[in-house]
């Protein structure tokens, strides 16, 4: 079992946001984990709004929010956890978030084996069957730390 599934709501707060500068800067909230699966919040901040007309976020930190996300799902079916890296990373924005709103993101394991994840993410404002963003990630998985078991 992961240790991710163990962890209390603010111990994983910690783990996945509070230690990561710029993860704790966007604002992120981690809403749910299980195995195969992980969902965060971006909440709507005005520092991060991208077109000031129409009071959406910005492309940026909603590609930084499905990278993060998709890159830490593989961590839930872990029984050690271990380093993943971005290989490939393919967002296709499909609107603007709504006005003032903040974006959830949903990711899910397409397949996992020892050195190679593939996780598909959706990005949304409220209603997952209108995506604003969906992703499509590799990433490399890599060996655990010294002494301790695969």
């Amino acid at each position: 079992m992961s240790p991710l599934l163990r962890f209390t709501p603010d111990e994983l707060q910690a783990f996945m946001v509070t230690r990561i500068p710029f993860n704790e800067f966007n604002g992120l909230k981690v809403v749910r984990v299980a195995e195969h699966e992980l969902v965060v919040d971006l909440p709507f901040d005005p520092r991060l709004v991208g077109d000031a007309e129409a009071n959406a976020l910005h492309e940026g930190p909603i590609t930084t929010l499905l990278d993060t996300v998709c890159g830490s799902v593989p961590l839930t079916v872990m029984d050690v956890l271990r380093r993943t890296a971005t290989l490939d990373l393919r967002v296709d924005f499909l609107r603007n978030a709504g006005p003032g709103l903040g974006v959830r993101c949903e990711t899910r394991i397409v397949s996992l084996d020892d050195h190679i994840a593939t996780v598909r993410g959706i990005a949304h404002d409220g209603d997952p069957a209108r995506p604003v963003a969906v992703a499509t990630a590799t990433f490399a998985v890599f060996s655990p730390p010294p002494g301790e078991a695969p």
